[in-house]
């Protein structure tokens, strides 16, 4: 079992800022990290190579050297193998371009992996472009917004139970087999903290950096960009609910609704009992209510 996790090295949400004159962000206060929808792709990769008890996965990721550390911790939490892909021209890569450049990279392999890991989308452009285009340029169906990951094994061979995350609220559970290409949700799992030796052996480790413009399959991949950024902003504060006090009550009653933001007229009732007796009780007071 070969599998590959595709990770990207984007900026803490609490570092950025927008300069409110200018309306640019201000790329110098940015706290560079693991994005967290990665983090857990690579958790539930090694998870399922632990569960299985053999195979290997291998972490990649397209940036600059500072891109680095991205690999280093995936090295720490477990990983087998990290690779990074860079040409200085990666700066104005959009993210078709992105896939593009990993798609390459993992046809250069003799195969494909068995299963491919992306993080759902990124905490800076989020656009959740790159693993869908991926699996498009291998050529593997995709499963996306993954938020539950179960593994079985089935006459010999694997079986993915899959829940997904859809509009609205709903889910949709799904089977697979390897070959598929799965992007995360940043709640599927909690990542793992390496030990300190982990940390300390992933810092002397040497990174493979390979050039995607000497890999044999990017200029055929390769497609123009349809995305343009117009304009970055802030967004717009959330507007605050005033409460308005009833005009019937008492002056001393509508301050007292002011002062406690308009709660102080709710009422709440803790019930006891049976479970019977409970599934009775909630029944009656949705009836009451209008619910059922």
């Amino acid at each position: 079992m070969r599998i590959a996790v595709c990770l990207k090295q984007a900026p803490d949400c609490s570092s950025v800022y927008v300069d409110p004159i200018s309306g640019e962000v201000d790329t110098e206060r940015f706290v560079q990290t693991l994005n967290a929808a990665d983090a857990c792709a690579l958790e539930a990769a090694l998870r399922l190579k632990e569960q299985l008890g053999a195979g290997s996965v291998f972490a990649l990721t397209l940036g600059p050297g500072e891109s680095e550390e991205v690999l280093r911790v995936a090295l720490a939490m477990g990983a087998d193998t990290i690779e990074r892909l860079w040409h200085p021209s990666a700066a104005d890569w959009g993210p078709l371009t992105i896939a593009a450049a990993l798609a390459a990279r993992l046809r250069a392999d003799p195969s494909l992996p068995d299963l491919i890991f992306c993080g759902e989308q990124s905490s800076d452009w989020a656009s959740g472009t790159v693993g869908p285009a991926l699996a498009a340029y291998l050529g593997l169906p995709q499963i996306t917004g993954v938020i539950g990951l179960e593994a079985h094994q089935d006459s010999g061979q694997l079986l993915l139970r899959v829940t997904r995350r859809l509009e609205r609220g709903y889910r949709e559970r799904l089977l697979a087999r390897p070959p598929v290409l799965l992007t995360v949700h940043e709640t599927l799992n909690e990542p793992r903290y390496p030990s300190l030796p982990a940390h300390l052996a992933a810092l002397r480790a040497t990174i493979t950096v390979r050039d995607p413009l000497s890999l044999p399959q990017f200029a055929a991949d390769f497609e123009a960009e349809e995305t343009t950024i117009v304009e970055v902003r802030t967004p717009r504060p959330r507007p605050h609910r005033l409460p308005i006090p009833d005009s019937q009550l008492s002056p001393f009653e509508r301050i007292g609704e002011i002062i406690t933001g308009g709660t102080s007229r709710r009422q709440a009732r803790l019930v006891e009992g049976s479970p019977e007796e409970l599934a009775h009780e909630l029944m009656r007071f949705l009836k009451e209510r209008g619910f059922v």
